[in-house]
């Protein structure tokens, strides 16, 4: 008889790893697709031109500040055509961030992340702490951003 549990039980947790492996999977190649398509919209006419004149003045500013703004006004018709048709924007949706699907979050905080790299002095908690307020997540959604933000560091 505990032959027979231990073999039910062998299978049963067999089987168990194989669709955590399965939805795994899954997942990571509907994340791997989004990162081989990320901002492709960049490279079109509706936005590449008002990048290409505000993307190296971004890069001398501090995320959030007062100049940063301002170049953000600049690149309002882009950045409004992008945020309507890439879905790791708040922006793309009516309720914003609450709208989110959860592989939207997590490209949300990536590219936050890689944005980082484009400010000298950029800092993925410094953005996390801003675009809490921006984007009104609650308390318990900022420590989530933060942790994935911390296992990708």
């Amino acid at each position: 008889m505990f032959m027979l549990k231990f073999l039910f039980n062998y299978w049963e947790t067999t089987k168990h790893r194989w669709w955590v492996f399965y939805y795994s999977l899954k997942f990571s190649l509907k994340l791997l697709r989004r990162a081989i398509v990320h901002d492709l919209s960049k490279y079109s006419s509706k936005e590449a031109p008002f990048f290409a004149d505000n993307t190296p003045k971004l890069k001398k500013t501090t995320y959030g500040s007062k100049e940063y703004k301002k170049f953000l006004e600049n690149l309002k018709p882009a950045l409004d055509h992008h945020y309507k048709i890439n879905s790791h924007h708040p922006e793309c949706f009516d309720l914003g961030f609450r709208d989110m699907s959860g592989l939207d979050r997590i490209e949300m905080i990536i590219d936050w992340l890689a944005a980082t790299k484009r400010h000298g002095d950029g800092d993925i908690d410094r953005s996390v702490k801003i675009n809490k307020k921006r984007f009104t997540y609650s308390n318990n959604d900022e420590i989530w951003l933060r942790k994935i933000a911390e296992e990708l560091r």
